[in-house]
């Protein structure tokens, strides 16, 4: 019996694929190195474990403010993935996954008014990480998915507190509303180490570039994943995730990539500082709740005008779209709605 822990994940995830056959498998890939390992992993363990056929969807759920970097690397990889996938006639399919343009980030604070995300109000992942999925889910048959994460057990601390007290393995339980899937954590016992070990090893999918992802953590490491798994915390600040992050004080993982040479994100950087400075600025919030209880409401109107006027800008020195033509329009259609209450906010 191999020791390897490689080798190990391998033999689990050929166990795990024979116990569900039939079953629609759905692999969230963020980008990162871990639901890399993770898919490499499962593949490996395809090719393995002498099935004939297997359902599966690599998924990347687009939240529209993902780190610039990662996000290139990532959707250039899933076009590549999906050639690859095709070419070899397994079947395997690839999937982008969005939010709908209302629930869409700065639709949010631009056309509604939200505050940027906080602990105490964080509005943004189950919007524009865990809702997409469960959606496609839904659309599919949950009782007959699996969802595989690349979660591991000795990522942090916090992390292992939580998987211990869950007492659970490979396979968990994930519920949303009165619907639940299976969770299967191919890497949950791997270190980091043996997390690049699977990336540089294993040869499937060759899509896959391990050293642009390796000089991409030289100088930022982590990675927000598609969904979380009951036991995850919450991304931290040394993550790759979206841009516009203000659930942390500093982006670590951005100034990082700043300092490391890659200046584009400059200006996405100085954005996000700036929302984070203004979000508590009572001048620029309602003195009223939409609910009609007081206290700092939303965005005012004529801050959410300078917001835009700072996204045009942002865009303008990125040559980048950052809200499209949907998204403009929800915006405006927002803004007629709000200019109705304005004077009972007054």
């Amino acid at each position: 019996m191999t020791t390897d822990p490689v080798l190990t994940a391998i033999d689990a995830a050929v166990e795990a694929l024979r116990a569900r056959p039939h079953a629609h498998w759905l692999l969230a890939f963020s980008g990162g190195k871990d639901s890399t390992a993770a898919l490499k992993i499962i593949l490996a363990a395809y090719r393995k474990s002498g099935l004939a056929s297997l359902n599966l969807t690599v998924i990347y759920c687009d939240t529209g403010v993902e780190n610039p970097v990662l996000d290139i690397y990532v959707k250039s990889t899933f076009l590549a993935l999906e050639a690859e996938f095709a070419h070899r006639g397994d079947g395997f399919a690839t999937k982008i996954l969005r939010a709908p343009v209302q629930d869409r980030f700065f639709v949010r604070i631009v056309g509604r008014g939200y505050p940027p995300p906080t602990n105490s109000f964080r509005w943004c992942t189950p919007s524009l990480r865990i809702r997409p999925v469960s959606r496609f889910i839904e659309a599919q048959d949950p009782q007959n998915t699996v969802v595989v994460l690349g979660l591991r057990r000795s990522e942090s601390e916090q992390r292992d507190r939580s998987l211990a007290k869950s007492g659970e393995g490979l396979w968990q339980k994930q519920r949303e509303g009165n619907r639940d899937y299976d969770l299967f954590l191919p890497i949950l016992d791997l270190k980091v180490s043996e997390v690049w070990d699977a990336i540089f090893w294993l040869s499937a999918p060759t899509s896959i570039r391990a050293r642009p992802l390796q000089e991409l953590y030289r100088d930022a490491s982590g990675e927000c994943p598609v969904i979380k798994a009951p036991s995850a915390p919450p991304c931290a600040s040394g993550r790759f995730g979206c841009w516009t992050c203000t659930v942390v004080r500093r982006d670590k993982s951005a100034s990082k990539l700043i300092d490391a040479g890659y200046v584009e994100l400059r200006p996405y950087f100085e954005f996000r500082n700036w929302l984070s400075e203004i979000r508590n600025d009572p001048d620029m919030r309602w003195p009223q709740r939409r609910s009609g209880s007081l206290g700092m409401g939303p965005f005012t109107i004529e801050a959410r005008k300078a917001i835009l006027r700072r996204i045009d800008e942002l865009e303008d020195a990125t040559r980048s779209e950052i809200l499209d033509a949907a998204e403009r329009g929800a915006i405006a259609s927002l803004w007629r709605l709000d200019e109705y209450k304005r004077l009972s906010f007054r």
